[in-house]
């Protein structure tokens, strides 16, 4: 079990230094109605992740399409991702889709990141593929590789559907939890449906916040005025904002997943003893 032991102080972070490289280019097997391959076509590839080290990288986010079964396609690049991670001393978080095992990630990944469903049959209508929801958390257990779950609220067209019922399964084996809100993606299925409602999102939040000590508003949020709404509305329910909308000093430069699995709270307590400067 994750287990940061935080005292609610909110860190705001900046991705920007952990690089996301697809494995798959554009291509995803899935076409989902909420993505369809449109987010692969902004990652960086997987050939040039040691051009991306020249200019100063050194935490990467792997990813990329699924095949038609859910699972990242990962068998060809391993060896190659471990002979760079132990070269340029790199840090991976690997996002996994629906594996149907993980051991292959041990020693290489530094964090793996999934995406959690309550309902199976949520899962299908989304991925088109049938898979346990129960088993990724199984076999992550087998693993004991450090892993934090993500949930997209609103995923089904806008709608709240499952999340709730992930937030209390969740509960049962972290501390942690990144919460994303849908966003409608032009060339999807999914195109025209509304992001939820701020009101609903903040209730999932509210409710994270009753079961979670660290809740994290994470990187996919809708642009404009809607996220600098869902952040306010939000701010007192989360440890943790992806892209902060106000002028801020960032806390973190990196996936969020990095710093969550981190055990030294160095980073934390830096926080609070600046700003605790700040008001004096």
């Amino acid at each position: 079990m994750i287990s940061l032991n935080l005292v609610m102080e909110l860190i705001f972070i900046n991705p920007e230094k952990t690089l996301p490289i697809t494995l798959t280019g554009n291509f995803c097997a899935l076409n989902c109605p909420h993505c369809a391959g449109h987010y692969l076509r902004s990652m960086k590839s997987f050939d040039r992740i040691e051009d991306y080290v020249a200019a100063g990288y050194k935490s990467f986010l792997i990813s990329g399409g699924l095949n038609n079964v859910g699972e990242l396609p990962l068998d060809g690049y391993l060896n190659r991702l471990a002979e760079m991670k132990q070269k340029y001393n790199l840090k991976y978080n690997f996002h996994i889709g629906f594996p149907s095992r993980l051991d292959s990630l041990a020693g290489l990944a530094d964090v793996v990141s999934f995406d959690f469903f309550a309902s199976r049959q949520i899962l299908r209508n989304i991925y088109r593929i049938d898979y346990d929801p129960m088993k990724l958390i199984e076999l992550l257990k087998q693993t004991d590789l450090p892993s934090v779950p993500h949930i997209t609220i609103g995923i089904s067209c806008g709608n709240i559907s499952h999340e709730y019922s992930a937030l209390r399964i969740l509960r049962n084996h972290y501390d942690a939890v990144v919460l994303n809100v849908f966003v409608p993606t032009p060339g999807t299925l999914y195109e025209k449906c509304p992001p939820p409602s701020i009101d609903d999102v903040a209730k999932v939040f509210a409710f994270a916040r009753s079961l979670f000590k660290t809740v994290v508003l994470g990187c996919m949020q809708p642009r404009g005025e809607y996220r600098k709404k869902l952040q306010q509305t939000i701010y007192d329910y989360v440890n943790v904002i992806v892209k902060p909308v106000e002028k801020v000093s960032v806390d973190y430069q990196g996936c969020c997943a990095f710093l969550l699995v981190n055990k030294n709270l160095e980073v934390f307590n830096n926080v609070r003893q600046r700003r605790n400067a700040e008001v004096e």
